[in-house]
């Protein structure tokens, strides 16, 4: 086969440039046809294709899920966690309160603790704890119930062990209280050491004035169980709202307000206020889940980093530190030098606890923590798509360019003041056929 000459025609130069390279292709095909029937150029673009389109979908993500926890915590996001709210005691060591259902607060309740619930409690007098025992101990106990049912128990405790040595006091009252507790008879028992003298204390497992016990028979050297140290008691309790009040007497310190809306736990005598509070605990979770998914955008951007220059410009702005030493303290949160960030729960509890209203706004005031986090998620969002992934197609470009045929063809594609040598083509070309 043999090629003509060049002639002057820009035309015909195209003319002839297509034709050639419609013959290399099947001429290449026709020799590889033996060899390898896959096309290297469909190989390497899929290849690109989906490694950039995982890419692109990984760092979408990484991206809103900074956003999403960062918008959680500014304090523009009525419905987020930074002013969440939840139903809570002005007093929490008067009574405790928590809402059960509903989706309103309704109105301010006032309680006004005047008497808390308690369980009946004896307790004998105390005895020298490591001195040897002198008599057995030989009593039951009979528990009464306010729902009129009624259990007991029966407690023997031999002065002399199984070998035969006497065993002190205070392990006789130890004994007698492993038997009490076995039976589950609605009662509890431990002994109390203190000075060096031990006693045997006999608690109620339910409070209420009609939950009661009586200790009967011989109690050896716990002298005076059968006298009640403490009686059992009712809660009372009175609640105003909306100025009107009501008093309420309770068998428990386990309570329920408002319908059942509210559930209170009466802890002491006082008065505390139940209405809608900051719920600091979904704040804490909220930096707890920032500080987790900007450590992931963190991570993936320096991962990737050489896919485009625009990954390394946002990697270079993840990693300066979002305020100061100070602010990041106040949050629990220290700055790594790697660019991640370290979260302590407890030091940002304490922190609330001491000055919340500092520390909310350090965190999500409009120049806070949380704002500085959105604003570097937005601009990762922002970022030129061809940025982030520039590497990756120069790489493919590149891969491209090496093979044969690419090679040839670019050359046959080039225009006439590159086709000066197109004898030598024509020539190859009859190699290859």
């Amino acid at each position: 086969m043999a090629v003509g000459r060049i002639g002057s025609s820009m035309s015909y130069m195209n003319y002839t440039s297509s034709i050639n390279q419609l013959r290399l292709q099947q001429a290449l095909n026709n020799y590889h046809s033996n060899r390898q029937a896959v096309s290297p150029v469909q190989r390497v673009n899929r290849t690109y294709k989906d490694s950039s389109l995982n890419f692109l979908k990984n760092y979408n993500s990484k991206m809103t899920d900074l956003m999403q926890s960062a918008n959680s915590l500014r304090g523009s996001n009525s419905s987020g966690a930074a002013n969440a709210k939840k139903l809570g005691s002005s007093d929490n060591s008067v009574l405790s309160a928590k809402e059960r259902f509903g989706s309103g607060y309704g109105q301010k309740l006032s309680v006004n603790v005047s008497q808390v619930a308690k369980a009946q409690m004896n307790q004998s007098a105390g005895v020298n704890a490591k001195a040897k025992a002198s008599s057995g101990m030989n009593f039951s106990i009979r528990s009464k119930s306010a729902s009129g049912g009624v259990s007991g128990v029966f407690v023997q405790v031999d002065a002399r062990k199984k070998g035969g040595g006497l065993r002190t006091n205070q392990e006789m009252l130890e004994e007698a209280a492993s038997q009490i507790n076995r039976a589950k008879s609605g009662v509890q028992a431990n002994v109390v050491v203190k000075d060096g003298e031990a006693s045997l204390q006999i608690t109620g497992t339910k409070t209420g004035e009609g939950n009661t016990f009586q200790v009967n028979g011989d109690t050896g050297i716990a002298k005076g169980l059968s006298e009640t140290a403490q009686e059992a008691q009712n809660a009372k309790y009175s609640v105003t709202e909306n100025g009107a009040s009501r008093n309420y007497v309770s068998s428990s310190n386990e309570i329920s307000l408002d319908m059942g809306r509210i559930q209170a736990t009466l802890k002491k005598e006082g008065k505390a206020d139940i209405e809608p509070q900051e719920d600091s605990e979904r704040l804490i979770s909220g930096v707890e889940d920032l500080v987790n998914n900007y450590n992931k955008a963190v991570d993936f951007l320096r991962n990737n980093a050489g896919q485009g220059s625009e990954v390394s410009r946002q990697l270079r702005n993840m990693v300066r530190s979002l305020g100061s030493e100070q602010s990041l303290e106040m949050a629990g949160i220290t700055a790594n030098k790697d660019g991640t960030l370290s979260f302590d729960k407890e030091k940002l509890t304490k922190n609330l606890e001491k000055d919340e209203d500092l520390v909310r706004d350090v965190i999500s005031g409009r120049n806070g923590i949380a704002q500085a986090a959105f604003d570097r998620g937005s601009a990762g969002l922002r970022a030129n798509s061809a940025g982030l992934v520039q590497n990756s197609v120069r790489q493919a470009e590149s891969s491209q360019n090496t093979d044969g045929y690419h090679f040839l063809n670019t050359f046959s594609k080039a225009g006439a003041y590159n086709m000066s040598n197109y004898m030598a083509l024509g020539l190859m070309m009859d190699y290859f056929v």
